[in-house]
This record gives structure tokens, C-alpha cells and sequence, in this order.
């Protein structure tokens, strides 16, 4: 596939800084990509440069991105990373990378004749030879925000409600209607003023700590009779600090928060967990993993059962395919969290689901807490066949984009 041109621009993102938009135009039309950008990242993640520096970076590299004939996304991504020559992607900067990488898999998947979603799937059964199930990714709806990306006193970053229903646009109108109920319960609470929204949308309130929010999470699912389940992002590296992990007042060591995690998901049945320890730790990731099957193994509560409760690695693998590689090997977990931006392309995106799927982890792909309005990921949850996707709260517009396409994929 010839490019005929390439257009680079800065825009705004959801928190209202600058990022990328790229757009490629072929003789199948114009093709339009953006990337986003997280304030939560983990120190292995690729790098990114500030976008003035890389329109300059652009200029300098359009014309030989115009020059040749792409055979496949590979060679486009391959060309690119050539390109930068730095290992880290330090030089072009992950984030110009990917939104060119980005662009070029809608140009290309017009080019073949197939949606977005059927190109991501093609290229994962035709090139890494997966064996795609039928399945649909559940929506992870991330409806108290805490950490760094909100200012209250929650610890951890993320608590969502996952519906554990088999039909999506039943999953994505549960998550509305909880998510209206939530915010009316919220207010009640802790009166109108003091109810704000976090980076993804989720409710940011004065709570005094974790357990206050899963409270209420919990009693409203049970009231409800919600088929629902809660999961947590950690984040923990956020709070790790000289060898201990400091909730509140509270400080612990391995052993301590990993008796406290696991006495959270036995008391609200939660059913995934990421990021549980810091981004270094392997080894506590695969003992609380451990302890978790057998968890689960003898009880795993609620109505909706599960067959094994998720511990997600986000920070510790950060798309990455060596440190997936060693958390397989020390099996530190059994899913991975799937940012596009943590690894800085697209091949490179679905060369790491590869790995996962060929280990038997599951996957669960990811926004980022400064978004666009590009709906990429929910074509790459489908396509890759996530066993969940994160889109934040089903409130902000940026947020929706991603639910509704995915909504749209059900449709058809």
C-alpha cells in the first residue's frame, strides 16, 4: 500500500494536554488516529517525546515514510522502529510512533476490504497462528477513581464494577444504570459539592479509605441484585516506598498487604486485582497468584462463579514482550493489562497478546487516563478477543467512544 500523504497535528487530550493526530490518505480515503497518555506509568514502559519536538521529528521522517510500499503492518511498524534506532523508542518517541502505526492498520484494514477489528484478528490467527475464541470483552467500568488520579484519600487507583453477563449491550446499559444509582448514593453521602469526577471519569468523594468504597460499591450490587462483580487496580508501586506499602496511616510489608488483598477479595468476592504489588516485585506477584487459584480452587463466591480470580500485570510487564516473558516464566500472574502505548506500535501490541495467549494468560486491554476520542482499543479488545477491556466510567464522551464502538461491533 502506497501512502499518498501524512498530516500530523497537535490536539488536546481529556485532561487537556497536547498529544498527537495523525492523518493518512490513500486511494481508499482519509484515516484518522490520535494517542493518549497516562500519568499513571510504569518505569519500563517506552518513552515518549513532547509533541512540538515531534512534529519536528515528522518533518524530518515524512518523506521516506512516503516512498515505499507497505506490504504489511509489520514492515510499516518494523520501518518505523528502524527509524527511531534506540531500543526504548527515546528518538522518534513511542507516542509519534504509535499514532502513525495506528493510522496505518485503519489505511491498511481499508485497503483489504475489512473492518478494523477483522484486520486485528487476521493478523493474530494468519501471523502468530491464534486460535481466537468466540468471545466478547466485558466492560471494566472504573467507577471510583483514587490514587493519582483523583484527590481523595483512596490508595488504590481503581474500582470498578464488571458485569458478568454474556450479552454486551445488556453489560453497557447495567453499567449506566449503576453508574447513575452510584452517583445519586454518593450524594446522599457526602453532599452534592463534594462529589467530583477523577481523570477516567469514576466518582472522586471524600472517602476515609478503601473499605469505604468497596462498601458501597458492594451494598449496591447486593441491593440491586446486580449480576455483577467488583475488580481493583492497585497501582501499588504509588504507594510503595523504602521496602513498605503505605495505605493511610497504615504501613506493611509483602506479607501484611498480601493478607490484606486477600482478605478484601474474600469479603467483597472480587474477582481481578492488578498491579497488586510494585513494578519490580515478580515473586510476590506469583505467590499472591498462587495463593489466589487455591483461593479459588476451594471458593470462589458469589453467583456469577468464576474459574480463577485475575491478577493483572500492568507496571510489572508494560506491554512488553521480555517482561512478560520472565513474569510467564516466574508465573507472576495470569492476565495482562494491553496499552498500545506502553510498547509504542501496534505489531508489536499483538506480537505481546501472542505470547500471552500461547501461555494461557488472558488479556484485558486499556485506555489511558489522558484520552482521545479515538475508539482504536475497542476494535483491538474485539479483535484480540480480551477477556475485558478498561474505558474508564460510561460518563465523559472520550470514555463512551470506546463502549459505543464496541456497542456498534456487537450490532453487526
Amino acid at each position: 500500500m502506497k501512502i499518498k500523504n501524512i498530516d500530523l497535528k497537535i490536539i488536546k487530550d481529556s485532561r487537556e494536554q497536547d498529544t498527537l493526530e495523525a492523518v493518512f490518505e490513500t486511494e481508499k480515503g482519509s484515516f484518522v488516529s490520535s494517542v493518549p497518555a497516562g500519568k499513571s506509568t510504569g518505569a519500563h514502559e517506552a518513552k515518549t517525546i513532547r509533541p512540538q519536538l515531534a512534529l519536528e521529528k515528522f518533518s524530518n521522517i515524512k518523506n521516506a515514510l512516503l516512498e515505499k510500499d507497505y506490504l504489511n503492518q509489520k514492515e510499516f511498524d518494523q520501518f518505523l522502529i528502524g527509524l527511531d534506532g534506540t531500543i526504548d523508542k527515546s528518538n522518534l518517541g513511542a507516542n509519534l510512533i504509535l499514532v502513525l502505526s495506528m493510522a496505518f492498520a485503519r489505511a491498511f484494514s481499508a485497503e483489504l476490504g475489512v473492518a478494523l477489528y477483522k484486520y486485528i484478528e487476521k493478523i493474530l490467527e494468519d501471523d502468530f497462528k491464534i486460535d481466537l475464541e468466540k468471545t466478547f470483552p466485558r466492560p471494566m467500568f472504573n467507577v471510583i477513581n483514587g490514587g493519582s488520579h483523583a484527590k481523595n484519600k483512596l490508595g488504590f487507583q481503581e474500582f470498578q464494577i464488571i458485569p458478568m453477563v454474556g450479552e454486551y449491550a445488556m453489560a453497557l446499559s447495567m453499567g449506566q444504570e449503576f453508574y447513575r444509582k452510584l452517583g445519586i448514593v454518593l450524594e446522599n453521602k457526602f453532599g452534592k459539592e463534594k462529589v467530583s469526577l477523577g481523570d477516567e471519569a469514576g466518582y472522586s468523594c471524600p472517602f476515609e479509605n478503601n473499605e469505604e468504597a468497596l462498601d458501597m460499591l458492594y451494598e449496591l450490587i447486593f441491593e440491586s441484585k446486580y449480576p455483577m462483580r467488583i475488580g481493583l487496580d492497585m497501582a501499588a508501586t504509588q504507594y510503595y516506598k523504602d521496602g513498605k506499602y503505605i495505605l493511610g496511616e497504615k504501613e506493611y510489608s509483602k506479607i501484611e498487604i498480601s493478607d490484606y488483598y486477600k482478605s478484601l477479595i474474600s469479603r467483597y468476592e472480587i474477582v481481578s486485582v492488578e498491579d497488586p504489588f510494585e513494578e519490580e516485585d515478580f515473586d510476590s506477584f506469583g505467590e499472591i497468584t498462587k495463593d489466589l487459584k487455591e483461593l479459588c480452587l476451594n471458593s470462589c463466591g458469589g453467583e456469577q462463579k468464576m474459574d480463577e480470580i485475575l491478577v493483572i500485570a500492568d507496571d510489572l510487564t508494560t506491554t512488553n514482550s521480555a517482561r512478560l516473558a520472565k513474569a510467564i516464566e516466574e508465573k507472576s500472574g495470569n492476565a495482562i493489562l494491553i496499552k498500545l502505548t506502553q510498547i509504542g506500535s501496534v505489531f508489536e501490541t499483538l506480537e505481546v497478546i501472542a505470547k500471552a495467549y500461547k501461555n494461557n494468560w488472558k488479556i484485558v486491554v486499556s485506555h489511558r487516563s489522558g484520552e482521545t476520542m479515538d475508539d482504536f482499543i475497542a476494535d483491538l479488545a474485539y479483535g484480540a478477543r480480551a477477556w475485558g477491556i478498561k474505558a474508564g466510567a460510561p460518563g465523559k464522551i472520550e470514555r463512551m467512544a470506546k463502549y459505543n464502538r464496541l456497542l456498534e461491533i456487537a450490532s453487526n
